[in-house]
């Protein structure tokens, strides 16, 4: 798992009571491996915390370090990501203000 490999600690918190169809459940990894690595190599952060939770009729996933923020919402993996969750009908969301912290959320319907 990419959360355990991390070199820096990530804490997750999950609470989904039934296990999301195969391609929910792959983009939710891919954000989470794209919002570590990015966290990993740019941010200077000590600190990752991933929160997975059902939400009406979907899931959400925030990812958030703390680290220096100032990600570039225009970035290749950012945009990626993005382009992952939107084609499930999802939402896609990057807050990142100078100084930090940097939050990804991520939600997509489950229906």
């Amino acid at each position: 798992m990419v959360a355990q490999r991390s070199a820096i600690p990530v804490r997750i918190s999950y609470d989904v009571p039934v296990r999301p169809a195969r391609p929910i459940e792959t983009v939710l990894y891919f954000v989470a491996c794209e919002a570590i690595t990015n966290s990993t190599k740019h941010a200077g952060a000590t600190l990752i915390t991933i929160e997975i939770e059902t939400r009406d009729a979907g899931i959400e996933m925030r990812v958030r370090d703390d680290g220096i923020g100032d990600a570039d919402p225009h970035g290749s993996g950012l945009q990626g990501l993005a382009r992952r969750v939107t084609a499930l009908d999802g939402q896609f969301d990057l807050h990142s203000p100078p100084g930090g912290p940097t939050t990804i959320r991520a939600e997509v319907p489950c229906a």
